[in-house]
């Protein structure tokens, strides 16, 4: 049998590192390893999966299981081997090119875009499609949808005060003509879904609602200023963060809420890890990541784009004490609460890490799976699902991802410990495969250090300003 050997990605970029454009997969088979399947159902102990080409071609128990001729072996003794793992909020304009490869060395297979540049994430899409770009796979929203109120306001800023390229990532939306022109737009194009970030009214709410099912699109995104029922009756098709502010009534009157949210199948993204890197650590701490250019404080700061440090400089400016005081007490008396009743009552409750916000990363996904089990009260068994099956499901992709089934995408993390009896555990990554595409240890290293010296950590590629005077820092 020949020993495993798997040059990856790129051209050679790195001094002493050669990378390749990826080979096509061939046959590998993973052998004596535990099956996660992902749908909830029980492990499979002594298993011997075999990849052929990007999909499972097989699984069955070790020694019943016929391993192909000339086939590369992966020994999976003692090993878990689970779906990878589904992001449902990231913003990848934000982290820039560079992070793309950081995912799958963090174990996301599948990203949901909610919100950046639109040309140029269809541009790196098409490229990891293609092979010559490494990165998880992308469902795109294209631009946020704004309202026309907040869109003017940032555009009293001077272009020098502020880092994000907003005109090129934004649509501001003020009425229900220009919804329907708009999502019409958008829907010639190659979105896969549409977010709403904010709303100028009621009624250009429900008419961006009404065109988006005309289109046959998903609809997705904040809730904040909108009552629930509106929601329900608008047909938004997803929630990202939470209810705010929050429902009146009684306990039973907001399950009944809730209910009628699960009946319709409405999930909720509530990106916890937000609220627990983002905003509850001392101001202090956050300048010091920020600043910290060598990694010393948190080691993933030393892989982070120019563009994302300007930024997150930015939002560690409109950091304080007392807004960190207000946001926990949001927190503590309904945020919680909510996402608990919302289980409760049958909703779903998906992984998203909302990437690009301040400190949270490209496996900041992990953190939230932990907190999914301390903060709402899920079962290892039932993060592993929403974090892989169920959230496949919403995304319209259940036939191809989300398991480990025979017939499968071969998107698959070969884990070091098990997952099932402790959620921490995805983060003991051996092993990545990435439609049948191998990555070792030696190959994830090889990822993380291409992000360190891409060229976009040195400078800013996202500038707002072009031929024309940058934002202070850049």
């Amino acid at each position: 049998m020949r020993i495993l050997s798997l040059t990856i990605l790129l051209t050679a970029v790195l001094p002493g590192i050669q990378l390749r454009s990826p080979q096509d997969p061939g046959v590998l088979a993973i052998r004596n390893v535990t099956v996660v399947p992902g749908d909830g159902s029980p492990s499979l102990p002594a298993q011997t999966v075999v990849i052929r080409g990007e999909r499972i071609a097989a699984i069955g128990p070790a020694d019943q299981t016929q391993v192909p001729a000339g086939a590369v072996e992966v020994d999976g003794t003692d090993r878990f081997l689970m779906p990878g793992l589904i992001d449902l909020h990231v913003h990848l304009s934000k982290t820039r090119g560079s992070a793309l490869g950081l995912f799958v060395a963090s174990g996301v297979t599948t990203v949901r875009d909610m919100g950046g540049e639109f040309e140029e994430l269809l541009r790196w899409r098409r490229e990891i499609g293609a092979g010559t770009r490494i990165g998880p796979r992308m469902l795109i929203a294209g631009p946020y949808l704004e309202s026309a109120r907040n869109i003017a306001r940032m555009r009293k800023d001077p272009p020098e005060s502020r880092v994000e390229p907003f005109e090129r990532a934004r649509i501001p939306v003020g009425s229900p003509a220009e919804a329907r022109r708009i999502v019409a737009e958008l829907a010639s194009r190659e979105v896969d879904f549409l977010k709403i970030r904010t709303v100028e009214n009621d009624e250009t709410y429900r008419a961006l609602n009404e065109a988006a099912q005309a289109h046959g699109l998903r609809l997705v995104g904040h809730v904040y200023g909108l009552s629930p029922q509106l929601v329900l009756d608008a047909g938004q098709d997803g929630i990202d963060h939470n209810f705010y502010p929050s429902l009146a009534g009684t306990r039973e009157e907001r399950m009944a809420v809730w209910r009628a949210f699960a009946a319709r199948g409405v999930p909720c993204v509530p990106t916890l890890v937000t609220f627990f890197e983002a905003t509850f650590p001392p101001v202090e701490h956050l300048k010091a990541v920020v600043e910290d250019e060598a990694g010393r404080v948190d080691p993933r700061r030393a892989y982070l784009s120019r563009f994302l440090v300007l930024d997150w400089r930015e939002q560690v400016e409109e950091a304080t004490p007392e807004r960190t005081g207000t946001l926990r007490r949001v927190y503590n008396e309904v945020v919680r609460r909510d996402l608990r009743e919302m289980h409760e009552a049958g909703m779903d409750i998906l992984a998203g890490s909302d990437n690009a916000v301040l400190n949270i990363f490209p496996d900041s996904i992990h953190e939230e799976l932990l907190l999914m089990a301390r903060e709402v009260g899920l079962t290892p068994m039932e993060i592993i699902a929403r974090s892989t099956s169920r959230a496949a499901a919403f995304l319209g992709l259940g036939d191809s991802i989300g398991t480990v089934k025979r017939g499968k995408t071969a998107d698959l993390l070969l884990l070091d410990a098990d997952p099932t009896l402790d959620i921490a555990n995805t983060r003991r990554i051996s092993n990545v495969f990435v439609r049948g595409r191998h990555y070792g240890s030696r190959e994830l290293d090889a990822l993380r250090e291409a992000a360190r010296n891409a060229e976009d950590r040195r400078v800013n590629d996202w500038p707002r300003v072009k031929g024309g005077q940058a934002p202070k820092g850049a």
